[in-house]
C-alpha cells in the first residue's frame, strides 16, 4: 500500500485527498504499480476473471461468423479493428475462423489491434503469429493513426470501456457530492465533497442519470474521449461494441444505490474498490445512455442493442453444435455444446453482458442474417 500511496502523491503532485479517477487511473494504468501494466496473468483460470472468449473459441468463432455477414451484406471495408484486446485470443479464434470459412474475405481482410498493455502485447505476438502477415498491432489510437488513418472497417471492443477510470458522484438534496480517496497511514477511506467540477456536473445535466438523494454513479469522460477521438473521421465504421452496462432507468434500482465500482481477484467480487489498489481488477458498468449520446453525435445509427445470450442465438451459434461421435463428457464435441449452453443461459456469464451494434455511412445489400436467420436451426 506504501509504494501505490507514494506513487499516487508524486503522480498527482498532492498529498491527497485525491478524486477518485485519479486513485483508478493510478491504480490500474501507472507503469510502476497499475494492475494492467505489472506483468502477470490477469485473465482465464489462472487470472483474476474470465471473459468469453476463454469460456470457449466458439464465442470468437460465432463472431467471426456475425463479422462475415457484416461484409457480405454491407459495402464496409474487410477490415477488423479491435481495441483492448487483451492476450489475442479472440484475434486468433477469428482469423482461424476467416481462413477455413471465408477464404474470399481472409484474403483481403486487415486485422489490427489497439492495445496498451505491454504483457498482452507480447501474448498478442505470440498467439497470432501464424498470421502476421495479417494482424498489425498498436499500442496506441495515436500509433493507429500514423499508418493506417481514421478508423474504418469494423470497430470491435469486448469490456474496453468498464475498465476505464471514472469519477465518482453520490447524489445530495440540493446538489451532488464528488467521493475523494484519503489516506491515514494504514488504509485509504472516502471523503465527501460538494461537486464543483462543471465537467462532472455539466456531463449529468447532459446524460444523467436522475437518482434520488443517496445515490451514487461513476461519470465515465475517458469513454467519450475515446469515441471522440477514434471516430472523429468521416469514415463508414461498422461498431460491435460488448461490455456490461446499465440504461439510465436501471440506475435508479435500490440494488445499485452505491454505484457500481466493483473489485476482482481470482475470481472472487471485491465490494471495497480502495481494499488493495494495483493487486486487483477495477471496473464499473457503463453507462449506455451516455454511450449512445455521444456516437449519435459523431453520426451513428443505432441498428440493434441485446443481452449477450440474445445476441449469440440470433448470430446463429446453434450451428456451432456438434454431434458427439461418442458418449464421452471430455470429448471436444462434448465440451463444445456445454460451452454454448453456458454461453445461451441467461444467469450464466452471458447475462451480464449486452452487445450494442451501430454504423454510420454504410449501405446494406441486404438484411443482416442476425434479422432473418432462424436461431434454432443447426448446420
Amino acid at each position: 500500500m506504501k509504494e501505490f500511496i507514494q506513487v499516487l502523491k508524486k503522480k498527482t503532485a498532492s498529498d491527497g485527498p485525491w478524486r477518485f479517477y485519479d486513485f483508478m487511473d493510478t491504480a490500474l494504468y501507472d507503469d510502476e504499480v497499475g494492475y494492467y501494466t505489472v506483468e502477470k496473468t490477469k485473465l482465464g483460470k489462472e487470472g483474476d476473471f474470465y471473459t468469453s472468449n476463454h469460456v470457449h473459441p466458439v464465442f470468437p468463432q460465432v463472431t467471426g461468423r456475425f463479422f462475415a455477414d457484416v461484409f457480405t451484406s454491407t459495402d464496409v471495408d474487410t477490415k477488423i479493428t479491435e481495441a483492448g484486446a487483451g492476450d489475442g485470443r479472440f484475434a486468433l479464434e477469428v482469423l482461424r475462423y476467416f481462413e477455413e470459412h471465408h477464404p474470399n474475405q481472409f484474403r483481403l481482410l486487415t486485422y489490427c489491434i489497439i492495445e496498451s498493455s505491454p504483457s498482452h502485447c507480447q501474448q498478442i505476438e505470440e498467439k497470432t503469429e501464424a498470421y502476421a502477415d495479417k494482424v498489425r498491432l498498436y499500442s496506441s489510437l495515436q500509433d493507429y493513426f500514423k499508418q493506417e488513418g481514421d478508423i474504418k472497417g469494423i470497430l470491435y471492443s469486448n469490456e474496453l470501456f468498464d475498465a476505464m477510470p471514472v469519477h465518482l458522484v453520490e447524489r445530495r438534496e440540493d446538489g451532488w457530492d464528488e467521493i475523494l480517496v484519503e489516506y491515514d497511514g494504514d488504509k485509504l477511506f472516502e471523503k465527501k465533497v460538494p461537486c464543483s467540477d462543471t465537467l462532472l456536473l455539466n456531463w449529468l445535466e447532459a446524460f444523467g442519470p436522475e437518482l434520488e438523494t443517496g445515490y451514487r454513479t461513476e461519470i465515465n469522460p475517458d469513454m467519450r474521449h475515446w469515441l471522440q477521438n477514434s471516430l472523429s473521421g468521416n469514415e463508414p465504421v461498422f461498431i460491435m461494441t460488448v461490455d456490461y452496462g446499465y440504461r439510465n432507468e436501471e440506475y435508479r434500482h435500490p440494488q445499485r444505490k452505491d454505484g457500481s465500482i466493483r473489485g476482482y481477484r481470482k475470481h472472487e467480487l471485491i465490494p471495497d474498490p480502495l481494499e488493495t489498489p494495483g493487486k486487483m481488477d477495477l471496473t464499473s458498468h457503463i453507462q449506455w445512455d451516455a454511450y449512445d449520446a455521444v456516437l449519435k453525435k459523431l453520426g451513428f445509427q443505432h441498428l440493434a442493442h441485446h443481452r449477450q445470450d440474445q445476441f449469440l442465438l440470433k448470430a446463429g451459434i446453434f450451428k456451432f453444435l456438434r454431434k458427439p461421435g461418442e458418449i464421452n463428457p471430455f470429448s471436444d464435441e462434448f465440451k463444445q455444446n456445454r460451452a454454448i449452453q453456458s454461453l445461451v443461459t441467461p444467469d450464466g456469464i452471458s447475462g451480464s453482458f449486452q452487445v450494442d451494434l451501430k454504423y454510420r455511412h454504410i449501405s446494406f445489400k441486404k438484411k443482416l442474417n442476425l434479422f432473418t436467420e432462424d436461431p434454432y436451426t443447426m448446420e
